[in-house]
């Protein structure tokens, strides 16, 4: 046998020699006789000599096994097309598997993809919760889509029969029920509040959520900015995790852009404590006051209780006055009475006329003494009783004709007038000390 196997090697192929590994190949003892069966591929041939190795002979069995694996993507195929029917058993995580995305835009419902839904809820699982959005339709919303960026434990966070509102998502769904959001609806009403608040000036609350030099980041149901020169005088650091009043300036939905100022709430609330305490004032009440401006019409004060008003130049005294400064000074604490308020204005008069009119106790032919205070080219101001100032003409000074009450009197000295004219309306007082020296015969009785 040793002989006849050299032989077809060294030797060109015969047929009969051909034939008998033919005849022997059931008996595949002889690795090298099947080679030249295949002569007409003289590749094979040469391939088939790297397994005459018995150890590779188990290597030829592989493409064996390979088949199956070749096989499996037709078993995959049928495995896909009862995807339907098995896809009950497809949903081990309810909230994991929710939102499967559909080129579709219209859902089962007759949705679309960011509607505003309400419904009941029916049924809750740790992973998802089942709404009842009436008509027959069912809604579900999973634990993913309840809190942003958060996955929790629905049991703990509603409970049958409470309502809630979501947005639609276009998703499917193994038990036909529609996808919803609510983090998502939440966000999308969050918008449209902030749009309407930005258009009325309504005043929105939030939670601050961070806090860096140049303001606050605060939440209310989307992510809004405060920038400082907005936030108040506050410690912005301290106004981390607070909650506090905004007005909405900017709203840009497409960029996701929202601009608060708290500033600007703050100012509102203090106008709407202001008008309240307005309201609550009537005429003929005394409030303390501070002056903050004088000016050639009056003074500006701020009353007790942050209260705004203004005391008119006319206001200002029981007499005439030619300079609110000759009355008044920034600083000075008055005792002032209300006389008219506005409130939908913001608008409060005070006076600093406080008590009895002195001139009421004043009559024409009366004699006081009187004290010179300041003159002038045209007479002598002098005071009467309790500070009630009149005026004293250059002519009826002296006896005889003189060009300047200087000649006669000086600022600080006494004399007698006698009253002539009281004009209550105008607050004109005036005196007259040629009178005052002439001996009447009421006197002499």
């Amino acid at each position: 046998m040793t002989e006849t196997a050299n032989q077809p090697v060294a030797e060109e192929p015969a047929a009969a020699p051909a034939e008998e590994p033919v005849a022997e190949k059931p008996t595949a003892e002889e690795p090298v006789e099947e080679p030249v069966v295949e002569q007409p591929a003289a590749a094979e041939p040469a391939e088939e000599p790297v397994a005459e190795e018995p150890v590779e002979e188990p290597a030829i069995e592989q493409p064996a096994a390979e088949e199956p694996a070749a096989e499996e993507p037709a078993a995959a195929e049928p495995a896909e097309e009862p995807a339907g029917e098995a896809g009950d058993k497809a949903a081990p995580e309810p909230g994991a598997g929710i939102g499967t995305p559909i080129p579709s835009v219209a859902t089962t419902g007759g949705l679309n993809s960011g509607d505003i839904v309400s419904g009941v809820v029916t049924a809750v699982e740790r992973r998802e919760v089942e709404l009842d959005l009436g008509s027959g339709r069912r809604g579900v919303i999973g634990s993913r889509h309840w809190t942003a960026g958060l996955d929790v434990d629905l049991t703990g966070e509603v409970q049958v029969g409470d309502p809630v509102e979501a947005a639609v998502l276009v998703r499917e769904d193994h038990k036909q029920r529609i996808v919803l959001s609510r983090s998502w609806g939440r966000q999308q009403r969050a918008w449209e509040l902030a749009e309407n608040a930005r258009k009325t000036g309504e005043i929105v609350s939030g939670t601050v959520t961070d806090a860096v030099a140049a303001g606050l980041t605060v939440d209310i149901g989307i992510r809004a900015f405060v920038p400082a020169s907005m936030a108040g005088d506050d410690d912005l650091e301290a106004l981390v995790g607070t909650e506090v009043e905004c007005k909405v300036t900017e709203v840009n939905q497409l960029k996701g852009r929202c601009i608060l100022s708290r500033k600007a709430a703050l100012r509102t609330r203090d106008r709407q404590a202001a008008r309240k305490r307005l309201s609550e004032l009537t005429p003929g009440m005394k409030l303390r006051a501070r002056v903050t401006k004088v000016e050639d019409f009056g003074a500006l004060v701020m009353a007790e209780g942050n209260l705004r008003g203004r005391i008119r130049r006319s206001e200002l005294s029981w007499f005439r006055v030619r300079r609110p400064g000759d009355v008044v000074a920034v600083g000075d604490e008055v005792e002032a009475v209300v006389l008219h308020t506005a409130p939908a204005k913001m608008n409060l008069d005070l006076s600093l006329r406080i008590g009895d009119d002195p001139l009421k106790a004043i009559r024409p032919g009366e004699r006081h003494e009187a004290t010179v205070v300041s003159l002038a080219p045209f007479g002598a101001f002098v005071t009467v009783g309790d500070g009630i100032k009149g005026l004293v003409p250059t002519a009826e000074l002296a006896e005889v004709p003189i060009r300047h009450p200087r000649e006669v009197v000086v600022p600080g000295d006494s004399v007698l007038a006698e009253v002539t004219k009281v004009d209550r309306q105008r607050r004109d007082l005036e005196f007259s000390v040629n009178l005052a020296v002439l001996v009447r015969p009421a006197d002499q009785e």
